[in-house]
């Protein structure tokens, strides 16, 4: 009832939000440091990537859980840097995370012995490492490691990390554009939040009701075509996981956790991370992607154990691989998701205007408007795919774009055609719905 005397959500969130940049700054400071010390940077960008997005991974699992407290610091800090060691102590540690404890070294010592196998794909590779001098090693153990606390941090967070470590130049020629939380809201909530939220709600204390739309959550499957980070993709399921735990805390009731086992419920959690599907045209942003999933995962678990009163598995992560890298214009999205099996569209497709255009992104868009989209921006291009792949199917699209695609010359290329097909506007809304397809 006080609550709007400290306003509790907007301080957290503002808190978060300070959390978010003085991670991205933290970890864009390494990546600064680290990227100088390779030979040929751009032969070495994906591996680059690769690195961060594991010692981004690592410095969140030693602080949230994942790994025993302080343990990727303490096995590092007192191995010297400039010589080649801490690089040699990295590359065995990242093979350690991506092997079995059944499989492993019998005398691998003490301290590697205790990092859990972790799997994911997340270390499966050879990646090229450089030498690591003190200032980075200081950088990244103590700046970026003991000295802050990742625990706190939320997977979208990736998202920004992933825009301070690209320059301005190359993300306004990707037509990247980070999307904040709020406005992921204004997506995925009209799209089916507001819907499951609804049904939640008239379900009541009805166990079979209530399982009935677990069961119907588990069931989804999303799509986002221009993934970037990944974050439509994480804070959907981090809301997903929450609307499941709710389900859960009703099911159980007045019972108590062992009772509740005991009833023999078949599942604790049935919604997971291989409901979800991108691509990316960015190798980086994809491994980024990937493991904020991973992140969003863990601390959905660490929720669902803390209300059940019981542990949930957390490693070893499962490797799904639904995040490709690819051009999205290009790719049959059908390989990545078969239209029979998904569910919802979602995503911010890059935004660059008709006369920003380079050769390439020119050819990708005559190559699906033919020669009628001449004034068309580049995110026309996504309207006119999602249109395609959800023909004579009950998929239902929101992306995020700028106003100029419903406005002026560029109405009739990309409106006429989809009306064309079917889709229906709604006077006074922004909503766009036929019965193959629904579009924001």
């Amino acid at each position: 009832m006080f609550n709007f005397i400290v306003d509790p959500v907007n301080r957290n969130i503002a808190r978060q939000k300070q959390l978010n940049l003085e991670a991205a700054k933290l970890i864009g400071e390494v990546y600064e440091r680290i990227s100088k010390q390779y030979h040929d940077p751009d032969s070495s960008r994906h591996d680059l990537a690769v690195l961060m997005v594991r010692v981004l991974f690592c410095l969140y699992a030693e602080d949230s859980g994942l790994f025993e407290e302080g343990l990727f610091y303490h096995y590092l800090k007192e191995i010297p840097a400039g010589e080649g060691v801490f690089r040699d102590a990295l590359i065995k540690l990242f093979k350690v995370l991506n092997t079995p404890e059944a499989d492993r070294d019998a005398y691998l010592g003490e301290t590697l012995s205790q990092f859990p196998y972790v799997n994911g794909g997340l270390f499966a590779d050879d990646i090229e490492i450089p030498i690591f001098t003190n200032d980075i090693k200081y950088q990244m153990l103590q700046k970026a490691g003991y000295e802050f606390n990742w625990s706190e941090i939320s997977p979208v967070i990736f998202g920004s990390i992933f825009e301070s470590i690209l320059s301005g130049d190359e993300r306004r020629a990707g037509g990247m554009h980070y999307t904040s939380v709020e406005n992921i809201h204004k997506v995925i909530d009209p799209l089916f939040l507001d819907g499951l939220r609804l049904e939640f709600q008239k379900a009541g204390n009805s166990k079979a009701k209530l399982r009935e739309l677990q069961d119907k959550i588990a069931s989804l499957n999303f799509l986002d075509p221009a993934c970037g980070s990944g974050n439509f993709l994480t804070q959907t399921y981090l809301e997903l996981r929450s609307l499941e735990n709710e389900i859960l805390a009703r099911l159980m009731g007045e019972q108590m956790a062992m009772e509740f086992v005991e009833e023999g419920f078949p599942s604790f959690v049935k919604v997971n991370v291989g409901q979800f599907f991108g691509i990316e045209i960015n190798d980086f942003a994809v491994s980024v992607a990937n493991t904020a999933l991973w992140i969003a995962d863990h601390q959905a678990n660490q929720q669902t154990a803390k209300l059940i009163d019981r542990p949930v598995v957390n490693l070893p992560l499962k490797d799904y691989r639904h995040i490709v890298c690819a051009n999205a214009l290009r790719i049959d999205w059908n390989e990545v998701l078969p239209a029979s099996k998904c569910s919802y569209i979602m995503g911010n497709p890059p935004f660059i205007g008709f006369s920003n255009l380079d050769e390439t992104q020119k050819a990708e868009r005559v190559s699906i408007f033919g020669n009628d989209g001449g004034l068309l921006d580049y995110a026309a291009c996504w309207y006119k795919r999602a249109a395609h792949y959800t023909y004579e199917t009950k998929i239902s699209c929101a992306f995020v774009s700028t106003n100029s695609i419903c406005q002026g010359q560029q109405v009739e290329p990309l409106w006429k055609l989809l009306f064309s097909q079917g889709i229906e506007h709604l006077s006074g809304t922004t909503r766009l719905l036929t019965k193959r397809m629904s579009m924001w």
